[in-house]
Order: structure tokens, then C-alpha cells, then sequence
């Protein structure tokens, strides 16, 4: 009933959230408007478990996935709700990674457009995977049993690549954040370690090489509408989203600088928040990070290519 809003209440809390959209137009409600097909397969972290329509409110034709982290509530990998088109129902016995790809492939061979799969992996709660899928001999430590969750994640991964280049798909495959700090990660923060991820894409067209340029997710809205031919150049389409085609296509980019920020109070403006409030802009060489809290004010500028470490 409100489109311009994704609502939730935050679970064992009180406290609600909103993330405003208005009048910024959601990615798959542009792609179905412009007449292609959407689906979104696996995690979506965007609204609690009990608000199982919410990712079909937000413009995703079929759903399939856990809606959250299969951490707590007595949730496992092999343990989970699974929520279709917004019906849940108890999945057990199902590795999640390889239901995910199963589920992502089913989509491909069914011909829908855009498709987006959200690995659960590798996310806590560490595991041992089935033995099919690792060859990590020693699984005794929680960065062997990440080891050992990434590389089935990287095999299912490959099970559905294949399937989709053969059917003439573009893939762009990215990570959501650093890693988690508890393994020896920056995650949680704006330093490089938790905000630079891995990103490829293969698929028709696509010149083989390495990009140097200045990326940011934000880019994928733009890079999906101009994949599909679909008109980007609207105040509320990606405004701050530019497209990847031309570095798909052997071009130089036009991003001069990527930001990244984290604050406290979900659904505050950390304008107007006595929360702390990080922020970070980088360049190619130099990177400006604030860190605010409700006392105090820092400010440093870092040489990234002197000092990737961030320390001076």
C-alpha cells in the first residue's frame, strides 16, 4: 500500500525503520514497466521475516529465498524458511547455496530477464558445507570453515554461470561488504577493507581485461538499464548510478570518486542524528574519511597509495 516506502520492524525491538525511495523509481519496477521480466533469488536482508510479500512489493516478479541471515531462530543452512511469492515454509535437509542455485537456474531456463541472486554464503554461522563442494582438509578454524563455505559457494556459483552464459546471459558478480571482522576483516567500517569488494562480469560482448577505474555498486542501476536499452536519463533513475557498459566494452569510465558511509539509527538522516555517523570519498589516490560522533568531530585524508593501510 505504499510503494514509495520499504517498511519493516526491527525483530525483538520497538524501534521501526524506513528507507524512503520516493521519488527515486526502484530498479525492477523500471525493468517490468519497460516490459522484460524480473526475478530475485535468495537473501533479501531488506525487511524482517515476517514481511514475506516484501521483496514482490518492491517490484520483483517471483521471489524465492530466505528473506534473512539463517542465524538464529533456530535456523542453519540446512534448516530455514524459505519464502516463495510470499508464502514461507519450513525447508530442512536443502544446503541453502545449492537451493539458491537451483532456484537461480530454474530461472535462466525459464527465460526471465534480469535475475538477481543473493548468495547467503559466506555469512555466519560458520559451517563445515557438504563435502562435495570443498576440498578444505583441516575445517577445525572459522576462516577454514569460511574457506571451505566460499569455495561451494564458488562451485555452485560456476554450476550457474555456465548454465546462463550458454543462454546468452550477462553476469555481474560482486560482493556486498568486507570481511567480517571476527575473521580478520575491516567489515562495519569505511576503510578499504570493508568496502572494497571483488566484482567481474562476463557475458556477449564483454572485452577481456582488468578495470582500474573507480567503481561503485550504485553503478548497477544505471549499467542494468543500459544493458537492456531502457532510458536511464530521468531525475529518478539512478542519479547518482553511472553505467558499466563502456568498461564492459574496453572504454574508459567516467567516475571520478567513490562513497561510502555508515551511521547509526536505522531509517535516521544521520544529518539531523546525535548518532555516529562515518563517511568516506575516495579518488583514485587520496581517500577523506569523517568520523562523527555526538561529541566529537575527525577528519583525516589518507595517501592510498603510500599508506593503503590507512594508519597515517
Amino acid at each position: 500500500s505504499h510503494p514509495d516506502l520499504l517498511l519493516g520492524q526491527i525483530v525483538g525491538s520497538s524501534q521501526t525503520y524506513q528507507l524512503r525511495t520516493a521519488p527515486l523509481e526502484l530498479l525492477p519496477r523500471v525493468v517490468q514497466d519497460a516490459g522484460w521480466t524480473t526475478a530475485k533469488i535468495g537473501k533479501w536482508h531488506l525487511a524482517p521475516r515476517i514481511q514475506t510479500q516484501h521483496p514482490n512489493a518492491c517490484g520483483w516478479q517471483h521471489y524465492a529465498g530466505a528473506l534473512t541471515n539463517v542465524q538464529g531462530f533456530g535456523e542453519s543452512y540446512t534448516s530455514y524458511t524459505k519464502v516463495v511469492n510470499g508464502v514461507g515454509t519450513l525447508t530442512t535437509g536443502r544446503y541453502i547455496t545449492t537451493d539458491e542455485t537451483d532456484d537461480a537456474i530454474a530461472c535462466v531456463q525459464a527465460g526471465i530477464d534480469l535475475i538477481s541472486v543473493s548468495y547467503h554464503a559466506p555469512h555466519q554461522p560458520w559451517h563445515v558445507p557438504p563435502a562435495h563442494l570443498h576440498s578444505i582438509a583441516d575445517t577445525t578454524g572459522d576462516r577454514d570453515k569460511v574457506r571451505a563455505m566460499l569455495q561451494a559457494c564458488d562451485r555452485e556459483l560456476g554450476r550457474l554461470v555456465r548454465v546462463a552464459l550458454s543462454s546468452g546471459y550477462t553476469i555481474l558478480v560482486f560482493a556486498d561488504n568486507g570481511t567480517a571482522a571476527g575473521i580478520g576483516g575491516q567489515k562495519g567500517t569505511v576503510l578499504d577493507g570493508g568496502v572494497i569488494v571483488p566484482f567481474f562480469a562476463v557475458g556477449p560482448g564483454i572485452a577481456p581485461g582488468v578495470e582500474d577505474g573507480l567503481v561503485s555498486v550504485v553503478d548497477l542501476y544505471d549499467t542494468t538499464l543500459d544493458l537492456f536499452g531502457i532510458d536511464a536519463s530521468s531525475a529518478t533513475r539512478g542519479p547518482h548510478s553511472s553505467s558499466l557498459v563502456p568498461a564492459l566494452q574496453g572504454r574508459p569510465l567516467e567516475r571520478r570518486f567513490g562513497y561510502a558511509e555508515r551511521f547509526q539509527g536505522l531509517g535516521q538522516d544521520p544529518r539531523t542524528s546525535t548518532g555516529w555517523w562515518d563517511r568516506a570519498v575516495r579518488g583514485t589516490r587520496f581517500k577523506l574519511r569523517s568520523h562523527r560522533t555526538a561529541t566529537s568531530l575527525e577528519i583525516t585524508l589518507h595517501d592510498m597509495l603510500a599508506d593503503p593501510d590507512e594508519s597515517v
